[in-house]
């Protein structure tokens, strides 16, 4: 007797620890677990910023309501099968509905098969937003103890990797804003969701001073973008550009600048974008320029910079080690290259030496032709010039001096020409030595291409004019 009430005493106090361990784990499914997936996988093209099929995921509210096409079905209640969003991310990842989408390997962030058990088992069992963990069925309870283990990290896709990020900045004072529109100045954001300004100057010409542009820095805190391109103004008004310290782009072409300008655009710390094109500026300023960290490409075609100054503002810019280097297997690509076409220039100039002599003697008796091909009369047997290792006739002087002086021009006039044996074999031995030079060529020039590349792919883009741009050298 003694021994069975034992047994219920033990029995009674594990279902009450079991009890006891199911109240005290209180984690409710969606935020523990669903939301967070949502949030890494789903919401970056179905949240507050975009809203892709017109569905939204970043509220519950927005969740059940659901977007266009599947509407609320997007998650049906007890119904697993028929929810859009279970159908939507079982899909195979190459098919165009799948969520989320596939763009790169890299960068693909998939559901995970727990993640898909805890979210089949919630909506199985209603979908509640207050349901727990513990009410989770026991594939569910299973998985979910895996996902808690292993929350779900956001991956930025390879598009929004392109995107920049967008500075924050506290609004500007829209009174002041709209005083720069009314003096005629143009001020916008630069994208959406930014208090972010661009402001273009360019537009009021030569009417824009050193005076004027003082009446930017009120909006200094906000101004990211400036354009004073052909504007008045001169090396005195970057003592004002210096209050904007979040600027990125300078637009300053064609205005009187010069190098006593560039101290001042060094503190520009954040610039990426600068145009300095038709300004007055030289390789006096190269090592203000090279203060400029951030840069990225940099316009100064027309101005007082050569080649030499340029390509020192973008050494500073790489690891010159490496730089070195692969400089130096450049110039040595590039003397292979002038070797190669030098010997092959040698050999096909003997060549076409021999090709000509086989061009000009014939074994041909007579003229292979009974029609002059400059004026296609009959030919005058005394007439004749040598080509392509046959007797070709003509009618007179006149039409032997054309002829001799662009042979080739008339070479289809002539019915059934075919050239002789020894020409067409020391032709064929021409065409034979410049295919060799190209095929050798391309060797090194592949190579070459490749070193460019990863050349120019170092440092800022530097213009010194359409045709000598840096990084295209």
């Amino acid at each position: 007797m003694k021994k069975i009430a034992s047994i219920n005493l033990v029995f009674l106090f594990t279902t009450f620890l079991l009890s006891f361990g199911k109240e005290s784990d209180p984690k409710k499914v969606y935020d523990a677990i669903i939301n967070p997936v949502l949030e890494a996988k789903c919401v970056s093209c179905h949240g507050a910023e975009k809203d892709k099929g017109k569905l939204r995921m970043h509220t519950k509210e927005f969740l059940v309501k659901g977007g266009r096409g599947a509407g609320d079905a997007i998650i049906v209640k007890g119904e697993v099968e028929e929810s859009e969003l279970i159908f939507r991310i079982t899909l195979p990842k190459d098919d165009e509905e799948a969520m989320p989408p596939l763009e790169d390997e890299a960068h693909y962030n998939p559901v995970t098969e727990q993640e898909l058990s805890v979210l089949k088992s919630w909506i199985k069992l209603g979908a509640s937003f207050d349901m727990i963990i513990n009410d989770l069925d026991e594939a569910g309870r299973k998985a979910a103890e895996h996902v808690l283990k292993n929350l779900p990290v956001k991956k930025l896709s390879a598009t929004a990797l392109l995107i920049p990020k967008l500075p924050e900045v506290s609004p500007a004072d829209t009174s002041t804003v709209e005083k720069l529109r009314d003096s005629g100045l143009l001020v916008m954001p630069i994208a959406q969701n930014t208090n972010a300004l661009y402001v273009n100057a360019s537009y009021k010409g030569k009417s824009f001073n050193d005076e004027s542009i003082k009446l930017l820095r009120p909006i200094a805190p906000q101004l990211l973008w400036l354009n004073v391109a052909r504007t008045a103004i001169t090396d005195k008004a970057t003592d004002s550009l210096t209050n904007f310290s979040l600027l990125e782009r300078l637009h300053a072409e064609n205005t009187p600048l010069t190098d006593a300008a560039t101290p001042n655009i060094s503190k520009l710390t954040n610039l990426k974008y600068l145009n300095l094109y038709g300004t007055g500026i030289s390789d006096a300023s190269i090592e203000n320029l090279r203060k400029l960290k951030k840069l990225e490409k940099v316009f100064l075609w027309q101005t007082k910079v050569t080649s030499k100054g340029a390509e020192s503002l973008r050494r500073n810019f790489v690891d010159q080690k490496i730089y070195a280097t692969l400089s130096k297997e450049k110039s040595s690509l590039t003397a292979q290259k002038d070797q190669i076409s030098n010997k092959y220039d040698l050999d096909l100039e003997k060549l076409n030496a021999v090709m000509q002599q086989n061009s000009a003697k014939t074994e041909d008796t007579s003229p292979i032709n009974d029609k002059c091909p400059v004026s296609n009369k009959p030919v005058d047997v005394t007439k004749f010039s040598n080509f392509e290792g046959r007797m070709v006739g003509l009618c007179c002087d006149s039409c032997k001096s054309k002829f001799t002086k662009d042979p080739s021009s008339y070479r289809t006039k002539i019915t059934n020409f075919k050239p002789s044996k020894g020409f067409e074999n020391s032709l064929a031995a021409v065409k034979s030595k410049e295919n060799s030079k190209l095929e050798a060529l391309e060797k090194v020039g592949k190579k070459l291409r490749e070193i460019s590349s990863e050349l120019n792919s170092m440092g800022p883009e530097i213009n010194l004019g359409w045709s000598v741009a840096q990084s295209q050298k």
